[in-house]
């Protein structure tokens, strides 16, 4: 019975799929530093401290990710990479779509809550962690 019991936890554990809704898109707005990528059944970390954060700004068609570098005042200097994206709610899944003059892609929002970012993009993840300033 017990066993019956676990295996039913664990069947209703991994068939819930974490859909993002139209109402959670707005977690995605802020600072977001990647912790980690991970491809085929490797993983991969930065090395050393991020010197370049992405800032989203969305709202509920769209919106823009730019590079962004701490400083230490608290201000961000903000470099020339910037990306417009769509937002596209598909099949219950959330995806970017960004175009620029040279390319298009989309990325897949896996995950998302309030201080956890998880994109898929090309057979990749990227695990991203909110930024909070230390000061």
């Amino acid at each position: 019975m017990f066993r019956c019991f676990i295996l039913s936890l664990l069947f209703l554990s991994l068939s819930c799929k974490n859909e993002i809704t139209p109402n959670e898109i707005y977690l995605l707005s802020g600072y977001w530093n990647i912790e980690y990528i991970t491809q085929k059944n490797e993983t991969f970390h930065p090395k050393g401290k991020a010197k370049l954060l992405d800032y989203y700004k969305v709202n509920k068609q769209g919106g823009v990710r730019k590079k962004v570098q701490p400083r230490l005042d608290n201000k961000f200097l903000v470099t020339d990479d910037i990306n417009n994206f769509k937002i596209i709610f598909k099949d219950g899944n959330c995806y970017l779509i960004f175009q620029t003059f040279w390319d298009q892609w989309q990325e897949k929002i896996v995950d998302l809550d309030i201080n956890k970012l998880v994109l898929e993009h090309q057979d990749k993840r990227y695990h991203y962690k909110k930024f909070h300033s230390e000061h």
